[in-house]
């Protein structure tokens, strides 16, 4: 199916729950019947091959427009992929090693000799786009300038075309988390959206960490999409995550706070992403008679670098986080550095009595913690 998708969470839900669209040969959407992927006909030692760009600083762009956590994202999910996902070749480049140069020689040459027709391939970019609302967008590799894109940038449709005579797996996904807030001297930096991109070949999808020209935050998106394609987008547990799985888990995790995910390009929601995933959620048994089950709660293994925690009223503040030994004492706000992703328990003495509370940090930011009737909660990060 031919596509764009800027969902609604209803729009989502329609989508999901509709059958599969297949492009018949006079280019228009015909429905087909679909019940699911079918792991029996997944090619044998199918190759899963990505290339992961992070870039957090840049040789040409001064310190005020770095990002904070675009590298370390990047090798989240690099590590999910690998570990998770069981991706077989992956290839990390960040900062430095990620010049136009080696971007375009590393799927010349690496991935075009591993990758096939029965294969899947992701490119996933986390850095800064530009030019996306001038209708000519840029992805900037390091050794890009903002006055020379089009010699040591990559534009997208050269670098759509590239990616098919290079890459050419039967599967095909490309991530990026390139719109951001930052601005130099007025000049803004607006990545491609995912339906800003020229069209690509059958069964390629385009994912983009927000709608065009809408600010992504720093440090955000990624460690959900390292999550869902590292097992948690598989909701049905048959160890496959497919299009439709993964980019509803995106949905479901970014939208309530205010960013919507984009999707786009030439595919169909079963199409399979990743198999044999291992999901961190799982159900047990509680033993007693009438075999009930609970969900136990395993939270992700990523660190969250920094949150702050601002108090309205209340007195004699304590924070303590996911594996941190000592709680945190406040007074009207704190940070709390380098933690495992998860729940931070709260203390509080508000007229004379103690109030306790639990909030689940998953992000960086600020979280803006108060009583709440007989408990303490906390807002976490827009």
């Amino acid at each position: 199916m031919t596509r764009n998708i800027l969902p609604s969470l209803l729009a989502l839900a329609g989508f999901l729950a509709s059958p599969t669209y297949a492009q018949d040969s006079t280019g228009t959407d015909a429905e087909t019947e679909s019940s699911g992927p079918n792991i029996a006909e997944i090619p044998q030692n199918r190759n899963y091959v990505a290339v992961v760009i992070g870039l957090s600083s840049y040789m040409h762009l001064p310190d005020e427009v770095e990002l904070d956590y675009a590298r370390s994202d990047a090798a989240k999910v690099a590590d999910a992929l690998k570990d998770n996902a069981r991706f077989n070749h992956v290839y990390l480049l960040g900062d430095g090693e990620a010049s136009r140069a080696n971007i375009l020689e590393t799927l010349r040459t690496k991935v075009a000799q591993v990758v096939g027709p029965d294969d899947v391939f992701i490119l996933y970019f986390v850095g800064h786009g530009i030019g996306a609302q001038v209708g000519t967008p840029y992805l900037l590799a390091h050794d890009s300038t903002l006055d020379g894109a089009e010699q040591n940038a990559l534009a997208t449709g050269q670098f759509a075309q590239d990616l098919l005579t290079w890459t050419p797996a039967g599967t095909a996904v490309i991530v990026t988390d390139a719109i951001h807030r930052n601005q130099l001297d007025g000049f803004y930096f607006h990545g491609p959206a995912a339906n800003e991109w020229p069209a690509l070949g059958k069964g390629t999808m385009v994912i983009s960490s927000s709608a065009s020209q809408t600010a992504a935050i720093d440090g955000r998106f990624g460690p959900v999409f390292a999550e869902g394609i590292g097992g948690n987008a598989d909701s049905n547990r048959d160890s496959l995550i497919t299009a439709s799985e993964l980019f509803t888990f995106l949905v479901n995790r970014l939208s309530p706070k205010g960013q919507i995910p984009v999707a786009a390009g030439n595919f169909d929601g079963d199409m399979v992403l990743a198999q044999d995933v291992k999901p961190v959620e799982s159900q047990s048994s509680t033993g007693t008679a009438s075999n009930t089950t609970e969900t136990i709660k395993v939270y992700p293994e990523y660190e969250i670098r920094k949150a702050k925690f601002v108090w309205e009223g209340g007195a004699n503040h304590l924070v303590q986080c996911r594996e941190i030994e000592k709680p945190l004492i406040c007074s009207t706000s704190c940070y709390e550095w380098e933690f495992k992703a998860g729940p931070c328990e709260l203390k509080a003495m508000y007229e004379g009595t103690e109030f306790k509370g639990e909030v689940v940090v998953l992000e960086p930011g600020k979280y803006t913690c108060k009583r709440s009737g007989a408990e303490i909660k906390c807002d976490g990060p827009l």
